[in-house]
Order: C-alpha cells, then sequence, then structure tokens
C-alpha cells in the first residue's frame, strides 16, 4: 500500500512562555510537544480508499499567557501558527484559504463554544480540523 507524507510548520510568538500541540490522525497521536520554536512536523500514513480526519489540538493555554494592559486591553498573547501545510510535498495553503479549516475553541474557557475559521494562526486552546479522503491525489485534484 502506498504512503502519504504530510508536513507541516509549526512556531509560537512567545517561546517563553509555550503552550502545547497535538496533532492527531483518525484519533491516533501522530505528534505531541511544547512548542517552543519553529519546527517542522512530518508523518507518513498508509494511503487507503477512506474519509481521514486531522486534528490539531492546542492545549495548555491560560491567563499566565496573556499580557494585559491596566486597563486590561491585551497587549500580547501566546500563539500558535501552522503554515505549510501539505501532502506528499503538495502545499495545500490555497485549498485551506479558500475552504478554510473549522476551529473550534471557547477563549481558553472565558467565553461561549465557538465554531470558527482557521487562517494560520491558533490563540485559544481548541481544535483545528482538516476532514480529507485517499487517496490524496484524488482529493488534491478535486479541492485544486
Amino acid at each position: 500500500m502506498d504512503k502519504v507524507t504530510f508536513s507541516c510548520v509549526v512556531n509560537t510568538n512567545i517561546p517563553t512562555n509555550p503552550i502545547n500541540l497535538q496533532i492527531l490522525l483518525d484519533d491516533v497521536v501522530m505528534f505531541n510537544k511544547i512548542i517552543t520554536a519553529e519546527e517542522t512536523v512530518s508523518f507518513d500514513f498508509a494511503q487507503d480508499e477512506t474519509n481521514h480526519i486531522l486534528r490539531f489540538l492546542i492545549s495548555g493555554k491560560d491567563n499566565s499567557h496573556i499580557v494585559r494592559d491596566e486597563q486590561d486591553n491585551v497587549l500580547d498573547s501566546t500563539e500558535l501558527s501552522i503554515t505549510n501545510i501539505s501532502f506528499n510535498d503538495t502545499d495545500i495553503t490555497d485549498i485551506i484559504t479558500v475552504s478554510p479549516l473549522i476551529y473550534k475553541h471557547n477563549y481558553n474557557g472565558n467565553g461561549e463554544n465557538v465554531i470558527g475559521k482557521f487562517y494560520g494562526i491558533a490563540g485559544c486552546n481548541g481544535e483545528i480540523t482538516l476532514n480529507f479522503t485517499t487517496p490524496i491525489y484524488l482529493w488534491l485534484l478535486e479541492n485544486m
């Protein structure tokens, strides 16, 4: 059976106060790390004829990750960037720009549950989801 290579670049804007990123493929943890610097994540998986769910889980963010002024305005906040998302070296940025990924969060427990869109930066604990099918080349053709 052929393999698919997934890769992306992850980074944080505040490496001295990092948060965690887990990447799951069909509920199997493929990556789990506190992000303190730019890193390329890459893993292979079997290519079959089925639907898949790739989930990016952001966790560990609390009030210590947010810098506020005297009026409680946010001056800075730890965020993760997830960029250069690709399958088999084919960048899917154009695909997820046209059809942004779903980003579910609740402002780190400070608000209602939100189902938003992911545009490369995650600033809250939550889940970003990418649904795709294999063979990957067919999914790429259908979505480009």
